[in-house]
């Protein structure tokens, strides 16, 4: 097959540009490197379009990945709003949304990183914790020193026989701890892949033929040991798909 092309979504911020605060689309530049380094192309989605849209550009790549970003806002999953609750978007939800079940209807791979692994959740009909972290706990608060924030770690061990477990050839593996929000409630269409010593769901994958998994933490930010073996497994979905 021809190179595959690669729908990576982004995320609607505010910065200081050299015109003042200005909303822009943002996504870090580790997302672009591990599509690349992976052999594919990258076309970033702009965040928040109408999900009327969503099918014509699900048409225009192989797979999907669903990045990190803000909190997914309780409304979509039918909760009241925490207090922890912030930095959400709901047109940004509606749209990613709309993208998860096109891409399934599509057939199209999906990976799911951070964020996207509480938006694939959602998407499916599963609910969401607004707040998982805890002092001294596995989960690391995330308004602090970005530094201490970059250094944490912690263990997933992965479910006997799963995806997960043979991509990487490990029961268990030590990865970042960037989050805040998890998963509650996992949507019936979604089977556990890994989870934290405390039980937090770190990793699923769609029940089926179509290849969605979701993790909660950010291999594209971690070395080649952790990043390579997921993205591979994301292409090689695509070759397969693409038969």
């Amino acid at each position: 097959m021809t190179t595959p092309v690669i729908g990576v979504t982004t995320w609607r911020r505010r910065f200081e540009t050299y015109i003042g605060d200005d909303p822009l689309h943002s996504l870090a530049d580790y997302y672009v490197s591990a599509v690349v380094d992976s052999g594919m192309v990258p076309i970033l989605f702009p965040a928040g379009q109408s999900t009327n849209e969503a099918d014509r550009l699900l048409g225009m790549v192989d797979g999907l990945v669903l990045s990190g970003g803000g909190d997914v806002d309780p409304s979509t999953y039918g909760a009241p709003r925490d207090q922890a609750t912030y930095g959400d978007d709901a047109a940004v939800d509606e749209f990613e949304i709309a993208l998860v079940r096109e891409a399934r209807a599509q057939a199209k791979p999906l990976l799911a990183i951070c964020r996207g692994l509480q938006l694939l959740n959602v998407a499916l009909g599963g609910t969401l914790r607004q707040e998982v972290t805890s002092e001294g706990g596995l989960h690391a608060p995330v308004r602090g020193d970005p530094l201490l924030l970059n250094d944490r770690r912690h263990v997933v061990r992965f479910e006997p026989g799963s995806r997960l477990a043979g991509v990487y050839g490990s029961e268990e593996l030590t990865v970042n701890t960037l989050h805040h929000q998890g998963v509650d409630r996992l949507a019936d269409d979604l089977i556990i892949e890994g989870r934290t010593a405390d039980g937090l769901i770190e990793a699923a994958r769609c029940r089926g033929s179509w290849w969605a998994v979701g993790v909660q933490w950010h291999p594209e930010r971690l070395d080649t040991h952790h990043r390579k073996p997921l993205f591979a497994a994301f292409r090689n979905a695509i070759e397969v798909a693409d038969r």
